[in-house]
């Protein structure tokens, strides 16, 4: 569908997407009911407002408390206690929920805190996770296996004068189905943020970690600016293309929530506008009228996974070179340094640029400035700070001449300094073989432990910067199930079967 004019709706609780991110149905012994998870994501463009929004299985539901605003890129997981410790929630650190289903007050009944709990235990049973809106719309729905479970008639709590009775069995659910069983201490999680592929992974919650290292989609997108200025009536334009390779489900009529930052102070929140649409004709999705400015894009697939984001700028009608910023970007770390580097057209009307970060995407400080500019033509401008891993955004303040202030994308900082690559055979016998990458020079701390949560040992390996390859003793350990933990300077983790 093209879109010949864009029209924009102001939104009080903004716009995002959100999905099901992961869950855990069958948690590990020794963990009990109560460490049962359920993570949600906003995949943005915008923030979105959770209040009265209903979690359910069929039997049980859970209304998030009015007011609950989850910003775009950020997670919500809802449990059955404040606080979960490793290995029971997540492998590699400790939980914090932002909602407890067993002291809100806001459930349709108390939720059992033994036995099967919030779920219906692991194997092959067929227990369904729906999230509904304050409407009682299907936001998102999974599903083991069909078919779904009898539901029950569900009134749910009244909080905030969020009451409502259904039964899923009267409601029409497309269900995304995982088809697998789960084991004892698995969750069902995507393959990546999002996507409409799931594993069964070990258990990973609140962005501690990557749900899936190594993963890639079964679909790929890339955005091509067709138009890149704000010249005539028409606007700028772009094309979305996208690749389903191999994949052999339908992906088309794609769906898409354009944000456009309407004070241009580089953040998406309440006071932006957001407009919605779709395209049927694969195999790109096609979008013009976009009047000058800054746009966030997030585009999702017939199936309402599969979900990406694009960042977009329709500049002024200008030529060539001007005071636009032309791109932003970060450089290869060096040692414990963050190196940025930017173009601007003309710089001869840039009067000072600051280089801001921020812990939580959306309060700003200055991490550098450039004061006084005095240059011309088109120019490249570098700076490097010291990386703070408190600080995972960063942006550009451009102020030019005449007063007017622009911003750059925001960057977001993958603050690992390792990556754990791969890992050798697994089972193992004797030896455990790993494959790191490194971008120091430095000592990793490492310590195995059984799936109780126990420590068994603890040690210390030497790091070279680039690839490593590492081989840990294990002879001594029984045979059995034990979770390696890498921490330096975020925690890395593998689990592994000694035979």
């Amino acid at each position: 569908m093209l879109f010949s004019s864009i029209f924009y709706l102001n939104s009080s609780f903004g716009q995002g997407r959100v999905v099901i991110n992961e869950y855990m149905p069958w948690t590990l012994n020794g963990c009990g009911a109560t460490a049962e998870f359920v993570e949600l994501m906003n995949f943005g463009p915008g923030p979105i407002n959770l209040g009265c929004y209903i979690l359910t299985d069929g039997d049980y539901a859970v209304t998030i408390p009015p007011n609950t605003i989850l910003q775009p890129g950020d997670y919500y997981v809802l449990a059955g206690q404040d606080v979960i410790g490793f290995p029971c929630a997540n492998i590699d650190s400790t939980i914090h929920a932002d909602l407890n289903w067993n002291s809100c007050g806001c459930t349709s009944a108390p939720i059992p805190t033994t036995g099967d709990g919030f779920f219906t235990d692991g194997g092959f049973a067929s227990e369904q996770m729906v999230l509904l809106d304050p409407n009682l719309k299907v936001i998102d729905a999974v599903i083991r296996d069909l078919p779904a479970e009898t539901n029950s008639v569900i009134t749910t709590s009244n909080i905030g004068g969020c009451g409502k009775t259904f039964t899923l069995d009267t409601m029409a659910i497309n269900y995304e189905i995982l088809g697998m069983s789960t084991g004892r201490g698995n969750s069902f999680a995507r393959k990546l943020d999002g996507d409409c592929g799931w594993v069964k992974d070990p258990q990973q919650s609140g962005n501690a970690t990557n749900n899936t290292p190594g993963e890639t989609s079964d679909v790929s997108y890339s955005l091509s600016v067709v138009k890149a200025m704000d010249c005539d009536n028409t606007h700028g334009s772009i094309d979305i293309f996208i690749s389903v390779g191999a994949y052999t489900e339908p992906v088309f009529p794609m769906k898409y929530i354009i944000a456009l930052d309407a004070d241009n102070n580089g953040i998406f929140d309440f006071s932006d506008t957001y407009t919605y649409g779709a395209d049927s004709t694969p195999p790109s999705i096609s979008i013009t009228g976009l009047p000058l400015g800054h746009y966030r894009i997030t585009v999702e697939s017939v199936s309402g996974c599969f979900l990406r984001t694009f960042d977009v700028s329709i500049l002024q009608c200008t030529p060539v070179l001007s005071t636009q910023l032309v791109y932003f970007k970060l450089l290869p770390q060096q040692q414990n340094n963050l190196a940025f580097e930017w173009l601007v057209g003309d710089a001869s009307q840039l009067q000072s640029a600051h280089l801001e970060k921020s812990i939580d995407g959306t309060s700003y400080i200055i991490a550098s400035s450039l004061e006084s500019l005095n240059f011309s033509g088109s120019r490249i401008f570098t700076q490097t700070i010291a990386n703070d891993n408190r600080y995972g955004f960063y942006r550009l303040r451009l102020t030019h001449k005449n007063g007017t202030i622009s911003y750059s994308k925001v960057i977001k900082i993958n603050r690992r300094n390792n990556l754990l690559q791969s890992a050798g055979a697994n089972p193992v016998v004797d030896k455990l073989e790993l494959q790191l990458q490194s971008l120091l020079n430095e000592n990793v701390s490492y310590v195995i432990y059984d799936m109780k949560g126990g420590k068994l040992r603890e040690g210390k390996l030497q790091v070279k910067t680039g690839p490593n390859s590492i081989q840990i003793p294990v002879s001594n350990l029984h045979p059995g199930i034990y979770q390696l933990i890498l921490s330096r300077p975020e925690p890395l983790s593998f689990r592994f079967v000694k035979h």
